[in-house]
Order: C-alpha cells, then sequence, then structure tokens
C-alpha cells in the first residue's frame, strides 16, 4: 500500500507559527480554550478526499469489513523539535540499511507500512520520545511487533480495548525491514542473529509480525497515522459469530437457504443494529439463536466455515 509520505523539508516548511487564542481585543476571557485531542498529541485530522486518507480508510474497510466503526484518521505533524529528531533519525536509518544491502538479490532497505496498537497514555510519549518497553507477550523474542498493513485484523485481534465502549487506538508505521530472517515463536532473541540481517518475521514468504528488535525500534519504525476506532462488544472473544472464516454476511446467506424470507429479514435488522452499537454483540448473537435454534446455527457454521478454510 503505498501511502502518502512524509518528507522532512515539506514538514517544515508547512510548519506555523502562531497562537490558537484569537486576537479580538478582549480580556474577559480566564481560560485557554482546551487544545483538541489532534493539536495535544501533535496530530493532523485527514478528511475525505485526502489521499492518504482515502488509502488508509479502504485498507481499514477491506481489513475489518463493517464490524467496526472508523472514527478518525491522523497524520503525524512532527511539530515538536523532538518528533522532528525522531524524523531525521529514521530517515539516515534508512539510508544506512540501503546502502548495506545494495547490490543484493531483493536487497534495499526494505520500507514497509505496519500497524500496532497503542493505549491512549502511551501514545504522546511514543510520538515525542519513542517506543519504550513493548506490550507483547514476548512470544517472538525482545521487540516490537507490527503487522503488516494487509493484515489489520491480527492487529486489532491482538490488541486490547482502551475502554469498555470498545475504543481502540492503532498507528501505522513506516519499518525499515532491510534483510528479514525468521524468528521461531519462543525465542529469546533480541538482537539480530548476525550483521547481515536487520529484523525478523514470523515467516518469510507470508509474514503475520514484523520483529523490530529492542535495539532497532527507535531508529526503524516512523509512526505517521494513527487510526482511531470502535469495535463491537466481544470482539475478541473466540467464540464470536464474525471471524476470518465466517463473516456474518455469509452466515446470513446460508441461513437464507433454510429460513424464509421474513426471519432473515429479522436477522439482517439485527446486524444492522449491531453494526451501529444499537445492541450489544451477545445481545445479537442471543436474538439469532432464538430464530434460528441453535442446531441449525451449528451445523451451518460448521459446514460453511470448513469450506471457506479449505479456499
Amino acid at each position: 500500500m503505498d501511502y502518502a509520505r512524509t518528507e522532512f523539508q515539506a514538514s517544515l516548511d508547512s510548519e506555523q507559527k502562531g497562537s490558537t487564542i484569537s486576537e479580538s481585543g478582549s480580556c474577559d476571557c480566564y481560560e485557554q480554550p482546551r487544545p483538541s485531542f489532534a493539536d495535544e498529541h501533535g496530530l493532523m485530522e485527514l478528511f475525505e478526499g485526502d489521499k492518504a486518507y482515502d488509502l488508509i480508510y479502504r485498507n481499514c474497510k477491506s481489513g475489518l469489513g463493517d464490524q467496526c466503526q472508523l472514527l478518525s484518521i491522523l497524520r503525524n505533524g512532527f511539530r515538536t523539535l523532538g518528533s522532528r529528531a525522531k524524523l531525521k533519525t529514521f530517515q539516515v536509518f534508512q539510508e544506512a540499511v540501503e546502502m548495506k544491502h545494495v547490490g543484493e538479490e531483493g536487497g534495499g532497505s526494505r520500507v514497509k507500512y505496519g500497524w500496532c496498537a497503542v493505549t491512549k497514555t502511551e501514545l504522546k510519549s511514543i510520538l515525542e520520545y519513542g517506543f519504550s518497553q513493548p506490550s507483547n507477550d514476548g512470544s517472538y523474542g525482545r521487540g516490537l511487533y507490527l503487522s503488516p498493513d494487509n493484515a489489520l485484523l491480527e492487529c486489532v485481534k491482538g490488541s486490547a480495548a482502551e475502554s469498555e465502549d470498545g475504543m481502540r487506538f492503532l498507528l501505522l508505521s513506516r519499518v525499515v525491514l532491510g534483510k528479514s530472517e525468521v524468528v521461531p515463536r519462543g525465542s529469546s532473541q533480541s538482537c539480530p542473529s548476525s550483521p547481515e540481517f536487520d529484523s525478523g518475521v514470523d515467516n518469510l514468504s507470508s509474514p503475520k509480525k514484523y520483529i523490530v528488535w529492542s535495539t532497532h525500534m527507535n531508529t526503524h519504525v516512523l509512526p505517521e497515522f494513527l487510526v482511531c476506532l470502535k469495535t463491537p462488544f466481544n470482539f475478541n472473544s473466540p467464540r464470536r459469530l464474525r471471524s476470518p472464516w465466517m463473516p456474518f454476511p455469509l452466515l446470513i446467506k446460508a441461513l437464507s437457504k433454510f429460513l424464509p424470507p421474513p426471519q432473515i429479514f429479522i436477522i439482517q435488522k439485527h446486524y444492522r443494529d449491531q453494526q451501529n452499537m444499537r445492541i450489544s454483540r451477545s445481545e445479537l448473537i442471543q436474538r439469532v439463536r432464538r430464530i434460528t435454534g441453535d442446531k441449525l446455527l451449528v451445523h451451518i457454521i460448521k459446514a460453511v466455515g470448513n469450506k471457506v478454510q479449505q479456499q
């Protein structure tokens, strides 16, 4: 996915230096306006029609379908000295890795985009100072794990909701992968196994995880965009009806072969209500079970789900 790139000089040229308080000449205001979420974190909100917004929006819809509500997409403005220094550092190391592998087959810096879930409390610190202790289970060694930009669902599934309403924050970062090595599950690795490697992956041909070692995570990773979204109730539950192997619209299509149109219409209405956050995920499941009965529902999920997995 070719997202709009952020250039250091463009960031400097477009920087606006001005007061956030209007010069109205009035002195009867004792409190300064509270900064917005974007201003507080040095971010710029993007809107429909912006090239980067449209690409990321399509990627989110493709990866998550309609099960998540996309709230906003913001770009890192690199407004502070610290964040600009991080941008420059990233560019220096990108060039260094490029030179290191020049002439090699499939060489170069191999810059990719990767997703990483963060909490609201650590977001500002990451944007200003960089990553500290990665919040993962360490199953692939000591480092920062990112999901490829086409594996957004893996990132969301592996993250915890920020609050009961399902709010989540996802950073989309540029990642200098260079030459990657396979890191087996259960590894205690904390740096490249030899100077020829720069990063790790769980699978060379079809990676689901990019592993950036702790020694590299603040030189080889550049957060560029933040996506704020809401996930449905019980999104991370392994028993949810909607999974990568059994999308809910596919379940409705299969049920239409066994149930009369009025009942299918009611199920579709319940599904829309859940997508619009009018009912919880568990309530949706209970309503569908009451209409279909457990025997028919289990039969269809097993039959159709197995066919989808075999494709």
